[in-house]
């Protein structure tokens, strides 16, 4: 994205989703049997002869009392291969499902920024990104780290005045080169509380917290570029003034006027 003149630049768009599924698992009739796909290659175990239902080679029906007393035998062969098939599955973060915890703890998660339960989804999506040690480096890989657990967020990187390229009347502002290691993370339909006298405790209780939004900051400072900072800001959503009859209120200028609406 080409930088602009006047703006900062503002990343809201994610990166595509991680695909979780992996290499295809190889499946054969044993993957997961039934008695009935079994029963015919069964029957043929049994001694052949009139005494065992099958006179001069012929085959035993299906609705023979040996078919089945057979059926009856193979029910543990049929539960122990679908186990033995899906403790295979296992091995490949496509197919982990009970030894999800082994996996977590060899790779060191769940992540310690988050309290509380996460689902399935989430902890083999984190699993996964772990496992291929993916590369977070632009702004739309980190709006995608952040929807993988849930959060809606914008980045906003802000940009230094520069002469000879910088609008007069722009967003940019006159400052050190320092102020361009941070970068702004707004996240959507967070909660932010502030220090209430006589109800907060000094020293105790923060100037504002913002909730749960503190945890994907956490993920986001430990994954940024060493010589960057995420800092928080409000999401502020806009609506546009207009009349009953739907007509846009402007100023003098032309300009929409628009006021806060989630504040």
């Amino acid at each position: 994205m080409p930088r602009s003149p006047a703006f900062n630049t503002i990343t809201r768009a994610a990166a595509p989703a991680l695909d979780t599924s992996g290499v295809p698992v190889p499946e054969d009739a044993l993957a997961a049997p039934t008695s009935e796909g079994l029963i015919s290659a069964a029957m043929t175990l049994w001694p052949q002869g009139a005494a065992w239902g099958s006179p001069d080679g012929e085959a035993v029906p299906l609705t023979d009392p040996l078919a089945r007393f057979t059926r009856v035998l193979l029910d543990p062969f049929v539960r122990l291969y679908a186990r033995a098939w899906s403790l295979v599955r296992e091995a490949t973060v496509g197919g982990v499902q009970e030894l999800l915890p082994d996996w977590e703890a060899e790779y060191g998660l769940p992540e310690r920024c988050f309290i509380g339960e996460q689902s399935t989804s989430q902890r083999i999506t984190a699993l996964a990104r772990k496992v291929r040690a993916d590369a977070i480096n632009h702004p739309e890989e980190f709006v995608r780290l952040a929807l993988d657990y849930g959060f809606e967020i914008e980045i906003e990187e802000p940009a230094i005045f520069e002469c000879g390229f910088s609008e007069c009347g722009g967003y940019h502002a006159v400052g050190s080169w320092t102020e361009e290691t941070y970068w702004i993370v707004r996240v959507k339909d967070a909660a932010i509380s502030y220090f209430e006298c006589g109800v907060s405790e000094c020293g105790h209780d923060p100037l504002f917290a913002v909730g749960e939004a503190e945890q994907i900051l956490c993920l986001l400072r430990q994954m940024a570029p060493a010589w960057t900072l995420p800092v928080l800001e409000p999401w502020v959503t806009l609506a546009v003034l207009a009349t009953p009859d739907g007509s846009v209120l402007t100023d003098p200028y032309g300009n929409a006027l628009a006021v806060p609406v989630n504040v």
